[in-house]
Formats: structure tokens, C-alpha cells, sequence
């Protein structure tokens, strides 16, 4: 008894003393209540300029609005004494800025970390920006109320100026100011190198990434801008079009180019106008050989390609590229580049079979000569759209000024146009003009058809009936551009292409109706995923309101009382106008017909009707007027719905649904 109640006196001392002790030190050591340690304790520590702030020995830099606090969870990743406390502002875009007054060292250590604790999820932003280069963000979610190490990589900007790294907390939300977020240990840290353990492939110029095989001089390595799924990669190349029509990127390999196998040239660019961008061999012992591609599309990227397949055997030194080849500029246009190589080259045709239907697309069905009268040259397409997605097309040069002149198509035979024989031509052109397809050099007299080319800047399908040659012998397609007239240039450009034979069809020229959901015809713009069989057939009554040569039959489950036919638009149906929705029927029975939007982030919407008429097409209204800013994606229909007294297989026709 007596050792115990020595040891509590011993251990009150012991209490007492630290209480004096700290009760005498108020003006030294900051109040830390209850606690016998301080946050660094080591006066010898050097600095480490990478170590923004461990709220410890490593305090380098002063963060406005952080309070340096006790570790609230001292586990997992971070066992720290002590941390960082910063409470979010109201604001949506209250940041936690540091100023580094100078541009921030990016060369090597160009990775930012930060430990976080916080029961807050959200969008934690990390930006660089205050200095002379374009700011630079990141984002991350923040998802655990553990402490997180969160990793930043800003490695492509080792070359760039920022002053200020600035923090946005649960990014563009608005609070009530009271989330408290938890930090420590912001500091930047060497970037691990993705090219460690690459092979070097030496069919790669430059990728300005791991394939950096050969200099590409008076280009800047830059973090690649507007990424895309036609180039995603962190590192491009930048370079700035000089003075002088001619100002050239010159890649000298200093030894022959290998180019047995792989001898097409590619480059993806990222370009500021349209031109002309030519790139050429040379510097061997071999003549110069020099190609073309035409650049136009601006501000994204876009991989051209060149085949020197000619040149596997030659011996060639240098590439150089000439940007915007033959115009004066002012020497400040800029260009961004990536991905330099040579692959190997390939017949996309290999395996193409030849379909003499068609005259030319100037690909892979190339079934006619084209005698010289035109100037013309297959090109790549100038403007791929969903009308032409080609690779290659024809540019025609018309003497405008000749009334007369004509672009011939010798097919070498007789045409087959015993079944295909609509004359469809897709054409691309600056000016609305007249047309001419006609049809000569066969044992038949010459067919002539007139049209129009309406349509200027973009793509389109133009269709010329010669369905009254059927039994006709003719051997020359031939077409006269601005034919009659002689009011243009002497070099006047048309794109052609596809030009080809098919049979009738009706759809030809029908314009897409969006307020028609589906006629089974011409306007089939929204697809039935579900849920019940049904068939396009035949219209089995065509009379009275529906002459329409195609319907759809629908098989309904007469003994499942909420079976339904579904139209799903894939996106928000817009009823802002039209929201009357109509539909024909022809039944054999009067039911109940509900119809239903659905599929949106609002309420579903029921309205009844009913099936009427027995026998006879009858068309039948639903108004969704109330659903006006709806965002509906789905149209639903329920047939004799919620009852169950029919058959298994009740039968409906029906067609011509639209929204009035």
C-alpha cells in the first residue's frame, strides 16, 4: 500500500511540473492544448523548395485562410503530428491560391501531390496559371473521407512560366462556408518516365513523346493543345511558319532513309489556315520526289499521308515540309505537329470486289478512263461530311467560259441499265449552276438530262432518271458543268464523286421530317426497341386516309393487359411546338389505346384514348401540350391497354406517327 501511494504522489509531481512548466512558456510556444511536442523541433532542418508545406518542419510556404492544426485521424498514409486546416468559402469559385511571385520551377519537379482528409465529396481543381503561359488545370473527385494522397501531373508544362498554383475545393458548388477540408504535404515531386523500358521503333520520325528518333529542327516540344481521339498524346511539337513562300522543316536522317517497307510518310497537324502542305524527299542519290496534301480543316487535328511507295528502293536523306507551300505570309502562323513516321503501305482495295454499277468513286471502284477534255486530278476529300465520307474525290477544273466543254466517263462497254438506271453523281461546288448527264457513244442515240446543282459549300446527291433506256446501248457517261453557259471563269472548280447506277428509289430526295416519328417509308427517324413483335408490310387497306404503300403490323399480347410498343429517340424529345401527337390505326376491334412519354428526369406522362373504329383507318390525337419543356425520350403505346380479354395474337396496323 504504501509503494502505490508513493507512486500517485510521484506521478502527481510529475503532472503538476509539466502544468507549471507549460503555464510559464504562454509567450514562447503556440497553444497547443494538451499536448507535449511542437511541430518541429528540429532547428537544423534545410528547407526543401520542392515542399510547399508538411505543417511541420517543412513550412516553406505561408498559406492565407490554413490553419495549422492537430492531425484529427493520425492513420493509414498519414501519420503526421500535425496539418493543415482549410475551411471552403461560400462561393463556388473561392480558391486557395499560393502566389510564388516568379515562375514556378517546372523543369524536373513538375508533379504536384497533396494528402487530404474531408467528409466533403466533390471536384477538387489544381490550376497553374499567373505567369506568361496559358493557365493549366486538373481535376480530381474526391470521394473518401480518409486521408488520400491526391497526384497531379503537370510534366507538360516543364517549359512553360506559372507564378501562381491556385486550389479549388469542391469546384463550382455553392456552400454555407463551413466545410472544412484537412491537408498536408503539398509538394511537387519528380514525374515517373513513361519512355523507361520503350523500344525504340526507327519507322517513327518524332512522336515528341518516347520516339523522339530524330531532331526535328525549329520545332518547340509543347504540351499537346486541343486533344482528340485523332491525337490524345501529352507531348507535340509547335512550330512557327516564317517569313517567305518557301520556309521549310528540314528532318536530315544524315544516312539513307530506309524505305523498303515502310514508305508512307503520315503527320497529324493541328493547322491555323488552309493551304497547301507539301512534304518531299531528298538529299540522296536519288531525284527529289515531292507530294501534296491539301489542308482543309482548321483548329483540330488531322493525319495526312503521303505515299512514297515509288521510292523503296531510292536513296533519300531528308524529309522537308513546307507549310502553306508557295504563299508569303507574315511569319506567325503556328502549327502544331506530332506523330512524324513512315508505315507500311497498303491496298485498301485488296478486297474489294468490283461492282461495274458504278462508274467511279475515285477509291477503290474505279471502272472508267477519263479522256482528257477537263483538267482533273483525284484528290483527298476537302470536306468529308455524313453525305461523303471518302477518302479520295475528283476535282474538276471547267473552262466556264466554254459553254460547252465536257467531263467524259468512258465505261469501255456497254451499260448494264437493265435494272440500275437512276444516274446518281454527289457533287461539292462554289456556284449554283446548270447540269447536263447524258448518255452517248453506244449503237443508241444520245440521252440527255437536264438538272441543277443548287446546293453550294457542302456536299450533295444529285439523281438523273434514264429509266427509258433500259434496253439501250450506250458507252459514255458525260456530264457539262454550267452546260449552255459560257458567264464563269476558265478555271472553275467542282468535287465530284460516287458516281454510280441504282434502281428506283423512292426515298431519293426526301428530306429528313424530325416531327415524323416513323412512317415505315421514307421517314423511319426513331427506332422500336421494344417490346412486342412487329413487321413492315404491305398496306392491307389502302384507302380512305392512308394510301401509304408500306404500314407497320404490330402483334399484341391481347391477354397481357400493359404490353406496350416503345420508340426510343435517344434524346429529349422536343415538344416546345409540337406536342400534338397523332398516329393512324386500322383494327378489327375497339379498345382502349394509352399513350405514354417516358425515359426523361421528369415525371411520366399517360394519355388515354381509345380505338373507335373497327375496320377502317382512323387517325388518333394525344395532346402532350403540358409537356412542352418536358425532356421525354420515349414514346410508349399500349394496345386495348390494361385489360386482358383478347387473344394472344391481336392484330394491329398502323402508320403515319407524328407530332402536329
Amino acid at each position: 500500500m504504501k509503494t502505490i501511494k508513493s507512486y500517485i504522489s510521484n506521478l502527481l509531481f510529475v503532472v503538476l511540473a509539466i502544468f507549471l512548466t507549460f503555464s510559464s512558456c504562454d509567450d514562447d510556444l503556440p497553444n497547443y492544448p494538451f499536448i507535449a511536442s511542437i511541430p518541429c523541433d528540429n532547428p537544423d532542418v534545410v528547407a526543401d523548395p520542392n515542399i510547399i508545406n508538411d505543417f511541420e518542419c517543412q513550412n516553406n510556404v505561408v498559406l492565407s485562410g490554413v490553419e495549422q492544426v492537430l492531425n484529427p485521424d493520425e492513420s493509414g498514409i498519414n501519420t503526421s503530428r500535425f496539418v493543415g486546416k482549410y475551411t471552403d468559402p461560400t462561393a463556388p469559385w473561392d480558391a486557395l491560391i499560393i502566389d510564388y511571385g516568379a515562375p514556378i520551377d517546372l523543369s524536373i519537379y513538375n508533379t504536384f501531390k497533396i494528402k487530404i482528409k474531408t467528409n466533403i465529396t466533390g471536384v477538387l481543381i489544381v490550376k497553374l496559371e499567373g505567369g506568361t503561359s496559358p493557365a493549366k488545370e486538373l481535376s480530381k473527385n474526391i470521394t473518401s473521407s480518409n486521408w488520400t494522397e491526391y497526384t497531379f501531373d503537370f510534366s507538360d508544362q516543364f517549359n512553360q512560366s506559372h507564378n501562381k498554383l491556385v486550389m479549388f475545393f469542391n469546384a463550382g458548388v455553392d456552400t454555407d462556408g463551413t466545410d472544412e477540408y484537412y491537408i498536408d504535404d503539398l509538394r511537387f515531386v519528380t514525374t515517373t518516365d513513361p519512355c523507361v523500358g520503350v523500344v525504340a521503333d526507327f519507322s517513327i520520325v518524332n512522336d515528341f513523346d518516347c520516339q523522339q528518333n530524330q531532331e526535328v529542327p525549329e520545332v518547340e516540344l509543347v504540351a499537346t493543345p486541343s486533344k482528340s481521339d485523332v491525337n490524345s498524346s501529352k507531348f507535340a511539337g509547335k512550330y512557327i511558319d516564317e517569313l517567305g513562300a518557301w520556309d521549310a522543316v528540314i528532318i536530315d536522317y544524315g544516312e539513307a532513309i530506309d524505305l523498303s517497307t515502310n514508305n508512307v510518310f503520315k503527320i497529324k497537324v493541328l493547322a491555323p489556315v488552309t493551304g497547301t502542305l507539301k512534304a518531299k524527299l531528298e538529299g540522296g542519290t536519288s531525284s527529289a520526289i515531292e507530294k501534296d496534301a491539301v489542308i482543309s480543316k482548321t483548329g483540330e487535328w488531322v493525319e495526312y499521308s503521303y505515299d512514297f511507295s515509288s521510292e523503296a528502293s531510292e536513296n533519300h536523306t531528308k524529309i522537308v515540309l513546307f507549310f502553306n507551300a508557295g504563299v508569303d505570309t507574315e511569319g506567325t502562323d503556328v502549327y502544331y505537329i506530332d506523330d512524324l513516321r513512315f508505315r507500311e503501305a497498303s491496298d485498301p482495295c485488296a478486297d474489294v470486289i468490283t461492282d461495274l454499277s458504278i462508274i467511279n468513286d475515285f477509291d477503290c471502284q474505279i471502272n472508267s478512263t477519263i479522256p482528257g477534255y477537263l483538267a482533273n486530278t483525284i484528290i483527298e476529300n476537302p470536306d468529308k461530311s455524313d453525305i461523303n465520307s471518302s477518302d479520295f474525290v475528283l476535282e474538276v477544273t471547267d473552262n466556264g467560259t466554254d459553254a460547252w466543254d465536257a467531263l467524259i466517263f468512258d465505261y469501255g462497254g456497254a451499260l448494264d441499265l437493265s435494272t440500275k438506271n437512276y444516274l446518281k453523281i454527289k457533287i461539292l461546288s462554289d456556284k449554283a449552276v446548270p447540269l447536263l448527264a447524258k448518255l452517248e457513244g453506244g449503237t443508241s442515240g444520245a440521252k440527255e438530262v437536264w438538272g441543277e446543282i443548287d446546293t453550294v459549300g457542302e456536299w450533295k446527291e444529285y439523281i438523273f432518271d434514264f429509266s427509258d433506256q433500259t434496253a439501250e446501248n450506250h458507252q459514255k457517261v458525260v456530264f457539262f458543268f454550267n452546260g449552255g453557259k459560257d458567264d464563269g471563269t476558265t478555271s472553275d472548280i467542282y468535287y465530284i464523286d460516287d458516281i454510280r447506277f441504282t434502281e428506283y428509289d423512292p426515298c431519293d430526295g426526301v428530306a429528313t421530317d424530325l416531327s415524323v416519328v416513323n412512317d415505315f417509308e421514307c421517314q423511319q427517324n426513331y427506332e422500336i426497341t421494344c417490346c412486342i413483335d412487329t413487321v413492315i408490310i404491305d398496306n392491307p387497306d389502302g384507302s380512305g386516309i392512308n394510301t401509304s404503300s408500306k404500314v407497320l403490323e404490330v402483334t399484341d399480347n391481347g391477354t397481357e393487359a400493359w404490353d406496350a410498343l416503345v420508340f426510343d429517340f435517344g434524346g429529349a424529345i422536343d415538344l416546345s411546338t409540337k406536342n400534338q401527337l397523332k398516329i393512324k390505326v386500322l383494327s378489327s376491334r375497339a379498345v382502349p389505346l394509352l399513350a405514354k412519354l417516358e425515359g426523361g428526369s421528369i415525371a411520366a406522362k399517360e394519355v388515354w384514348g381509345a380505338i373507335d373504329t373497327a375496320n377502317a383507318w382512323t387517325e388518333y390525337t394525344f395532346d402532350f401540350s403540358s409537356e412542352a419543356s418536358g425532356d421525354h425520350q420515349k414514346i410508349v403505346f399500349f394496345f386495348n391497354g390494361g385489360e386482358n380479354d383478347g387473344t394472344a395474337t391481336d392484330i394491329y396496323y398502323i402508320d403515319d406517327i407524328k407530332w402536329e
